[in-house]
């Protein structure tokens, strides 16, 4: 699924998750309908810390409209490392990364390569 929009109710809630979980990361999975984000999904298991984030991709549901991942960086910088550039590899059409001070203004969104996304705001 070609994923080029998402709701504005969802990028608050990944940045107050990111906020409540700071100096750790957060971390969530995302789905998506008719090309939208729409919702996050938690996995039991996800581990957490102030460099890293652990999502046990082997605890999700089978479930085709999970279109990728979300997490934050405990710092001003929303660029990938090498391990958020290893995960989007993995699994995923659209990763976001969002950043202190996690607002919106703050995020962005990558393909499985690593190139920015541009995503609507809905």
């Amino acid at each position: 699924m070609r994923v080029t929009s998402i709701e504005r109710e969802v990028l608050d809630a990944v940045n107050d998750a990111a906020r409540d979980s700071y100096p750790n990361e957060f971390v969530a999975l995302m789905r998506a309908e008719d090309g939208m984000i729409i919702e996050l999904l938690m996995l039991p298991g996800t581990i957490t810390g102030d460099s890293f984030a652990t999502v046990p991709l082997h605890n999700m549901p089978i479930d085709f409209s999970v279109v990728g991942t979300v997490h934050s960086h405990p710092s001003l910088s929303n660029r990938p490392s090498r391990a958020d550039l290893h995960l989007f590899e993995r699994y995923g059409s659209v990763n976001i990364i969002t950043c202190l001070p996690y607002d919106i203004n703050s995020w962005c969104a990558y393909d499985r390569q690593g190139r920015v996304v541009q995503l609507r705001v809905a």
